[in-house]
């Protein structure tokens, strides 16, 4: 049975998980994933009301996107799985054809497991060798719209502390990983722009955090291999960035399965040090 929203509790955190439906006063139809976070020691929503969190937003191949936001138009299904997960799951989507499931779980005291799963039912609209997913999460009103990440750059190729901010939508918007060598074909009319674009910076540990006032916001990713960092200033509108993600799969069969694992992060500001360090714990594991 799909119920939408679903509200999970559990530790500091409170999620709020949604299909594409809208609900409530505020929350947009078209918007999938975690429509609200919070954290006892800030109640307020860490993404925008109407949006959300961990949205599935692109499938693309390199071409035109016939429906920029095909994820976003086509029916989910939300299952509470017990106390502490959901799963998301849309069936094959009519253009592209791709079957998505995606796990949440709410893990004491601040953190959020995901597992994420895609399958390619049919690659004509994948015609150039690659197949990419890409997902979005719009934060409210942050003072600061930097994420930061350790990696390198063009001046100091020693690994550091970047702190990566696009100055306009669909600059310099992805960061890639210090071995990723694949180079996607991207007409000229390519409309999903944030997946095209990109830094200077490379990340090497495969995580990045942002702030919100006295709070981190952190995604941890269980490995490198296709998995790219993107941004924007104002994607989810004039002052609220987009702390987002992909996943680049070169040459996919159908009907395998693609997955990784992520560890959403959601606590008070401690030190950059201490970010990293939780995300290595949960690396080793």
């Amino acid at each position: 049975m799909s119920t939408s929203p679903i509200t999970i509790q559990a530790g500091d955190l409170t999620a709020t998980f949604a299909d594409n439906e809208a609900y409530g006063p505020v929350h947009s139809q078209k918007y999938n994933g975690i429509s609200e976070l919070r954290h006892v020691s800030a109640t307020d929503n860490l993404f925008v009301p109407d949006y959300a969190g961990f949205n599935l937003e692109h499938f693309f191949g390199g071409d035109l996107l016939e429906e920029l936001f095909e994820p976003r138009l086509c029916p989910m299904v939300l299952t509470q799985l017990d106390a502490r997960s959901v799963r998301l799951h849309q069936a094959p989507t009519p253009i592209s054809k791709v079957e998505s499931e995606t796990v949440f779980t709410v893990v004491p005291p601040h953190f959020i497991d995901v597992e994420v799963k895609v399958v390619f039912h049919d690659l004509a609209e994948f015609s150039h060798g690659y197949a990419g997913v890409f997902w979005a999460s719009y934060i409210n009103l942050p003072e600061d719209r930097h994420i930061y990440f350790f990696g390198t750059s063009p001046d100091n190729p020693e690994p550091h502390w970047i702190s990566a901010f696009s100055e306009k939508h669909g600059v310099k918007s992805t960061h890639l990983h210090v071995d990723d060598t694949f180079q996607p074909y991207f007409a000229p009319d390519f409309n999903a722009v944030l997946a095209s674009h990109f830094s200077d910076y490379r990340y090497v540990e495969p995580f990045y955090y942002g702030r919100r006032g006295d709070m981190v916001y952190a995604i941890f990713f269980d490995r490198t291999e296709g998995i790219r960092f993107s941004q924007s200033p104002t994607g989810g509108g004039h002052t609220n960035p987009a702390w987002d993600h992909q996943l680049v799969v070169p040459d996919p069969k159908i009907g395998t399965p693609y997955s990784y694992r992520a560890r959403l992060m959601y606590k008070p500001w401690v030190s950059n040090e201490d970010v990293r360090e939780t995300f290595q714990a949960w690396w080793k594991k």
